[in-house]
């Protein structure tokens, strides 16, 4: 039986169902044992209940605790994953900023030495177009002169 209901029948006839003589309840001794025995009866039951209901509390408390650390691990495990999978990126990131400046650098200097060789060869080549211009100068002087010279040796024809 319910302890609560038991209690209730307890006082229900203490104070409703008892007789009043000059404010003094008068009660039936064997009733109130009655009443009491079955409390004493009912109380280990609701006891041995309470502590089912609380080692049941406890069990899933447990389970709920296994529950949270198992939770906690895999988004712990998750986060750093996910740290790791930052760090790489930035680590790649930087890599690859690192081959792009170096791509640049060796671009620009290939340029420059691209352009120095042009200039060079350019240079050359000016030189030496100078040195044939004055070659085929001085070939063209030297056959005006000749020229010049056959001409004033030969006779005028009439």
């Amino acid at each position: 039986m319910d302890v609560e209901f038991l209690i209730e029948r307890l006082e229900h006839y203490i104070l409703e169902e008892s007789p009043k003589f000059l404010g003094v309840r008068a009660v039936n001794e064997a009733e109130v044992r009655n009443h009491l025995t079955q409390l004493r009866e009912a109380v280990p039951d609701e006891v041995q209940q309470a502590r089912k209901v609380l080692l049941e509390r406890e069990a899933i408390l447990d389970a709920a605790r296994e529950e949270a650390q198992r939770i906690l691990a895999t988004a712990q495990a998750k986060a750093e994953q996910l740290a790791a999978e930052h760090r790489l990126v930035q680590e790649a990131r930087q890599q690859a900023e690192t081959i792009t400046r170096r791509a640049k650098h060796d671009a620009e200097a290939l340029r420059a030495d691209a352009d120095e060789y042009a200039f060079n060869s350019l240079s050359q080549l000016q030189a030496e177009l100078n040195r044939l211009l004055r070659v085929v100068e001085n070939g063209l002087q030297k056959l005006e002169a000749e020229r010049e010279q056959r001409l004033q040796k030969e006779p005028p024809t009439s």
